[in-house]
C-alpha cells in the first residue's frame, strides 16, 4: 500500500510541475494527470482488497493501463533529443583538471533521452559530469524541479542540501563533510540537466566551478 501511496505522489509532483509551460509540457500535464488518476486507482483497490480479504485485480488492472496509457501519451508529447554528439561537444576543459573517459549515449526507451558524461581528476579528488537532454520530458525533470521551486533548504552537522542558483539557471547542490562529497545540479532552459558529483573534494564550490565551466547559454539555445 505504501509503495502505491508513493507512486500516487509522484504522479501529482508530476502533474504540479507542467503547469504554466510550453505545448509540450502542457500534453505531459495532461498524460500525468492521467497517469495519476490510474495510480489511484490501483491504491484504492489495493486498499479495498486489503480491508475484505478479496480480490480487486480488475480495478487494478484497469488502474495500470491507465498508467501505461499516460506513460505513452508523455513520451508522444516529448520533444526529441538533441544528437548526444552536440552535448559530448560541451564537455569543458577545467583548469588544474585531467579529464577522461568522455562518452555519450541517446536512447528512446523507457524515456528518450540524450546525454554525454566525462570524469575529471586532480590528485585524490574526482568528479563525474554529466550533461542530459531531459527532452522535455516531466519523468526526469519532475523529482528535481520540485526541489527548485520551492527554494528547498536542510542543514545539519553533517553538511546541507539547498536550492540555489548555479550559471545564473536555478540549481540544486548538496555536501556531506564527513564523506567530502558534493554534488550539484543545473537546469538550463527548463529541458537541460547538468550534474556533477564530486568524491573527496575540499568543498562544494570546487564541483560547482565544473559545473558552470560548460557553456550554459549555448547550451540552452540547442534544439
Amino acid at each position: 500500500m505504501k509503495r502505491m501511496m508513493l507512486i500516487g505522489g509522484l504522479m501529482a509532483a508530476i502533474a504540479t510541475t507542467a503547469c504554466g509551460k510550453s505545448e509540450e509540457q502542457k500534453q505531459a500535464e495532461a498524460a500525468a494527470e492521467q497517469m495519476k488518476k490510474g495510480a489511484e486507482q490501483v491504491a484504492k483497490a489495493a486498499e479495498s482488497a486489503a480491508a475484505s480479504g478479496q480480490s480487486s485485480s480488475a480495478q487494478m488492472a484497469q488502474g495500470l493501463q491507465q498508467m501505461a496509457q499516460g506513460f505513452q501519451k508523455m513520451a508522444q508529447g516529448a520533444a526529441k533529443p538533441v544528437p548526444f554528439e552536440d552535448l559530448k561537444a560541451l564537455l569543458p576543459v577545467v583548469d588544474g583538471w585531467t579529464q577522461s573517459d568522455a562518452k555519450g549515449e541517446e536512447m528512446n526507451m523507457p524515456v528518450a533521452h540524450s546525454q554525454a558524461e566525462a570524469r575529471y581528476r586532480k590528485d585524490n579528488s574526482r568528479i563525474e559530469l554529466t550533461i542530459t537532454d531531459s527532452a522535455l520530458n516531466q519523468l526526469l525533470l519532475a523529482p528535481m524541479t520540485m526541489f527548485l521551486v520551492s527554494g528547498y533548504s536542510e542543514r545539519s552537522d553533517e553538511g546541507f542540501k539547498r536550492a540555489v542558483k548555479v550559471g545564473g539557471q536555478p540549481g540544486f547542490e548538496e555536501w556531506n563533510k564527513g564523506s567530502r562529497r558534493a554534488e550539484v545540479t543545473a537546469v538550463v532552459g527548463n529541458r537541460f540537466v547538468v550534474s556533477a558529483t564530486g568524491r573527496d573534494v575540499d568543498g562544494v564550490e570546487v564541483v560547482r566551478k565544473v559545473v558552470e565551466s560548460v557553456d550554459l547559454n549555448k547550451l540552452s539555445g540547442l534544439k
